[in-house]
Formats: structure tokens, C-alpha cells, sequence
């Protein structure tokens, strides 16, 4: 992780999403860009050799970003203006798909 980077930790067992315990998700604030990841851990078989996409969603509006090798991406900046985003995982191979519950994040607006 460079210094001007905060990672937002999760993890996804079976089709349940929960932010990762001992990953601090105190005072994100709102406005972001370019500087906040998120990090998905997977933990069962349903997700392998799946290809993964994070939607992120900001009121009703959905923000797709498909995930690197390490299950890493960049959160959108539409998806950082208000008190608060949700993010859900799905994944996708031949004719299989898995998707997870939605997950809320709090922001500080100022």
C-alpha cells in the first residue's frame, strides 16, 4: 500500500459481505478521490475462478468496478459525496453467477 493510499477491508463468505473486523472504518470522510481502495477476502469456493466486479451505490445510483488479481480496486469518487455508500460483490463464470448482500460504509460530511 503506498502512504497516500487507505484500504477498506472486507470479507465475503459465501454470498454474505462484512467489513473485516480489525480493519478500521472510523473517520472515512466524504469527498474523496483517488485515495480510498477496497480489499475483498474470500473464503469459499462459490467465488473461485469467478471474475468479480464491486458495485458500489450511492443513493440508487451504481458504480461498477471490476476487481485486480489481489481482489483490490479503486472506490469511485461519485460513489464518496454523501454520509454514507454501500458496496456488494458478484461474480461470474461460464454459466454460474453469486451475488452478496449490500453493505453500508458511514462517511463524515463536512
Amino acid at each position: 500500500m503506498k502512504s497516500s493510499e487507505r484500504i477498506l477491508e472486507f470479507d465475503v463468505n459465501k454470498q454474505r459481505l462484512t467489513k473485516k473486523r480489525d480493519c478500521n472504518f472510523a473517520n472515512i470522510v466524504a469527498g474523496s478521490v483517488g485515495y480510498l481502495k477496497a480489499k475483498f477476502y474470500f473464503s469459499q469456493d462459490e467465488w473461485r475462478d469467478c471474475r468479480k466486479a464491486v458495485s458500489f451505490w450511492k443513493d440508487e445510483e451504481e458504480y461498477a468496478v471490476l476487481l485486480n488479481e489481489n481482489d483490490e480496486c479503486l472506490i469511485p469518487s461519485e460513489a464518496l459525496t454523501g454520509e454514507k455508500f454501500l458496496v456488494s460483490v458478484t461474480g461470474a463464470r461460464s454459466d454460474y453467477r453469486i451475488t452478496t448482500n449490500k453493505t453500508k460504509v458511514k462517511q463524515e460530511v463536512y
